[in-house]
This record gives C-alpha cells, structure tokens and sequence, in this order.
C-alpha cells in the first residue's frame, strides 16, 4: 500500500476551504483550528482532489453546514474534521516560508455558547484556584488571577511573591466593548489587580474609533501616535491620543499610579486651542503635507527607541530572551527626563495576546500599545495582516462595490496588510509579529489556568516585576 506524503504541498491545499475566521470561545477554538488552516475533509467526505468549482458547490449547498454543531442533534456523534496545518520555516533571508501543511484530524466536541456572567467573587475554578473577581458577558470578559491560578506554575517559596494579575478578554471593538472594558478595569483594579494580561486571540475587529479609543486609554502621552492612514491619492494622516481626549466619551488614563485625568490635563495645557469651546484658531495641517511638517504642528511622538528593540531592527535583538528584552527596553528609559521616567514607573505592566484570528482594528490597538513601548511583550502568533479600509459604493442595480481606499500603517510605519502572496514556497508576510511565540494550534481552553499563552505572559509579566523591583 502506497504511504501517504508526511506533508501536503501548496498545490494540493489551493482549492480546499481555508479558515478565515474563529468565533472566541467556541469549541472550534478549544480544539485548536486556527486562521489560515485549510478544511481537507469533515466526516468521511473529502475536499482533496476536488476542483474550486466543486468545492463551491457543495459548500454554498449547505452540506456542511452544521459540521461544527451549532445546530446538531446532541445525540448525534460530532464528526471528524481534517485540518491541514501549515508548517512554516526560516530561510537564510530570514524570512519565514511555507514549506508544505501537515494533516491533523479534530473530534469536535459539542460546546454551549458563551452566556453572561456579573462580577463575582471568591469562587474556584476548574483547577481549584482561586478568583477572586469574574465578569463579562460574550464581547469582554475579564478575571483576576490569584498566584496560584494556573496549573503552569511552579511551586516553591517564591510562588508567593507572585502578584495578583488582572486578565481581559475583548472579542471585538464598539461602544458595548469599551463599556465592558471600563467596567473591567474598575473591577480588576478595585480588586487589587497589579498587572494585565489582554487577549485579543481571535478578535476580528470591529470599529477602529473604538480601538484607537481603547488604546489612548493606556498612553500617558496625548502625542503619542496610534497609527497612521494612507489614501490612494497620497494623502498621509498620523492619529493620535489627543484627537480622542477632546471626545466626551473618553474615559479616562488608565492602568496607572497617576490620576485619570492626567493625560487631559497634560493635553489642555499645551493646546488650549483644541479644546477651546466655539470659534478655535487651530487647524488640522493638511493631509499632504510632510511627516515632519504634520509632526512640528501637532507635536508628535514618533514610537520610541524601545519599538525599533522589539521589532528586531536592531542587530542586538538576534540572540536577545526575555530579561535583556525587558532590561534594553527600562536602560531606554534612561535618556528621558526625570518626570518621564516616574510616569513609565507608574504604569502598571501588560502583557497582549495575540494569533493569526487576531486582525484589522484589533491589529490597531496591538501595534499602538506595542510600538509605543507601552507593552511588555507581545504574546501569541502573527497576526492576520488586514490594514485595508474599504469603503462599499452603492451600484444602479442595488448592489455595492467594496474597494480598498486607504491603508492603517503602524505607528513605527510598518504596513499590517499582508501583501499578494505566490502560491508555491509563499513568504509569510503582514501582520504583526509576536516577541515570544506561542501557538494557538494546541487550542484556547475556556479554563484560563489551563491556558499555556496565559501562563507564558504571566510570567513575562512576572519577569518585568522582578526587573523592576
């Protein structure tokens, strides 16, 4: 009998249905599918072999419909999904290559969907951990993790030293998250929370004011930079904290020894006339003029030295691990004034988590925490790559064409989108890359002290802690 390849190539996976998108919390997730894996065959019916047209075909004739359960008779045994994973490798360019996809086939197993939960306290979890404060409802969940509360830590005398860390997951970006995510925090905090883990594992998105939002909420500095948009016609726009301070919603600079309100206060003394009620002498440069021109008029901060560490544009980052990471990034520090340095002192540490469900406005937020020095590490796996703004035109017959109209850069000027990729040996490219690899592929457990990516930033959050101390 003829073996079976170890490794599926480019070509035979072009047709198979590829994943696009993993809903949070699902049972799809726990088992470990992730963007970017292609559906070879579920049950005892294969997509190998077939044609697009095919393919299409069976798909669009719902066939497949219900394969992940959502509406399978619970008696009915789930059906087993082949996934065929890619498998990745660095070539002496250092870019990273898929090399072939390797088989693995998945039980799903049936899940309830996630329901509403109000804060708590002093309950245990699945692993007889503590936790102290839970929350959330199916956008923005949160916990605070005693020290104890993951099976990944190692006993001792030194567990106990370990502080208390508040973890937030946002599933995606509007009005309802950055409600929940305020709610999150005064609960974690008020509870004693020391520092955060943030997970956006598989957040697609959502509205990108939100995300910027979010994420001016964590940046002492109203100059500081959340990211840049780049239109067709050569327009060039930076984004930055201040343009969300004057928005009445605003809640407030968080995670932090320092008031609330210092970033606002910071902002009015500085420009008065931005925040002046009525007829206002200040005026937006214009969107053509130069980086240094649009810079000197809105005083921006450029993303600092601690950027071009983590991103590896220094040669120092080669053969760099955690500690001299976190050790460049507080020896950077050093060149800024006193009052700064107490600022930075102030913020408590955070950890994001991210993967390749991580995408668009959730790649916002990322890139202005990280470039910004404001993270202490990214944790996970690349992410999905979606800086593309598109904008839908209506059509006579009552349609609509969607184009890409502009482009979201980082705020260290990085593109996010992917770009078009050749379908043999393609260099993985876009997205946002992680300082410390973790893969999705194991799964995301709904138990978070069962969570490896959990566990890693924690202890990268511990790392930080010690540093500091």
């Amino acid at each position: 009998k003829e073996k079976r390849p170890a490794l599926l190539s480019a070509s035979q996976v072009a047709d198979l249905p590829v994943v696009t998108a993993v809903t949070a919390n699902s049972f799809a997730e726990r088992d470990g599918i992730v963007v970017g894996d292609r559906i070879v065959s579920v049950g005892k019916d294969s997509f190998l072999g077939l044609g697009a047209n095919e393919v299409t075909r069976r798909l669009d004739s719902g066939r497949h419909g219900n394969a992940a359960g959502a509406s399978r008779d619970p008696r009915q045994q789930p059906p087993i999904i082949a996934i065929a994973k890619p498998v990745k490798a660095t070539d002496t360019m250092r870019q990273e290559r898929i090399i072939g996809y390797r088989v693995s086939r998945i039980n799903l197993q049936a899940s309830s969907e996630p329901t509403e939960s109000s804060a708590e306290s002093n309950f245990d979890d699945a692993n007889g951990s503590t936790v102290l404060v839970q929350g959330g409802d199916a956008i923005v969940q949160y916990k605070l993790l005693a020290p104890n509360n993951s099976i990944f830590q190692k006993g001792g005398a030194g567990a106990e030293t370990k502080r208390s860390v508040g973890y937030i997951r946002l599933t995606r970006f509007s009005r309802a998250s950055t409600a929940g995510y305020v709610r999150a925090i005064n609960e974690l905090g008020a509870a004693g929370a020391e520092s955060y883990i943030i997970d956006l594992r598989n957040c697609y998105g959502g509205i990108v004011q939100e995300a910027m939002m979010t994420a001016s909420t964590l940046l002492r500095d109203p100059h500081s930079v959340l990211c840049f948009t780049t239109n067709s016609r050569g327009g060039f726009t930076p984004h930055d904290v201040e343009e969300f301070l004057v928005d009445r919603r605003f809640p407030g600079y968080f995670l932090s020894g320092e008031p609330s309100t210092v970033s606002i206060d910071q902002a009015k003394r500085e420009d008065p006339e931005y925040f002046k009620d009525g007829p206002s002498s200040w005026s937006p440069p214009s969107a053509y003029a130069s980086l240094h021109e649009q810079g000197v008029k809105r005083n921006l901060h450029r993303s600092s030295l601690i950027y071009s560490l983590q991103s590896g544009e220094d040669d120092y980052t080669d053969s760099q691990d955690l500690v001299s990471l976190i050790t460049a990034e507080q020896d950077s520090t050093r060149r800024l004034s006193e009052k700064e340095q107490a600022s930075i002192r102030a913020q408590k540490p955070i950890a994001l988590l991210i993967n390749e469900g991580t995408a668009s406005s959730a790649e916002v937020f990322a890139a202005a925490i990280h470039d910004n020095g404001r993270a202490v590490a990214l944790v996970g796996s690349q992410t999905y790559g979606k800086g593309a703004i598109l904008h839908t035109f209506p059509m006579p017959d009552g349609g609509g064409l969607r184009i890409s109209v502009a482009e979201y850069l980082t705020p260290g000027l990085h593109h996010v989108t992917a770009p078009p990729l050749p379908r043999t040996g393609s260099v993985i490219g876009g997205g946002i890359r992680p300082d410390i690899e973790c893969s999705s592929s194991q799964g995301i457990p709904s138990d978070t002290g069962a969570d490896i990516c959990v566990a890693l930033a924690m202890d990268v959050l511990d790392v930080a802690s010690s540093i500091d101390n």
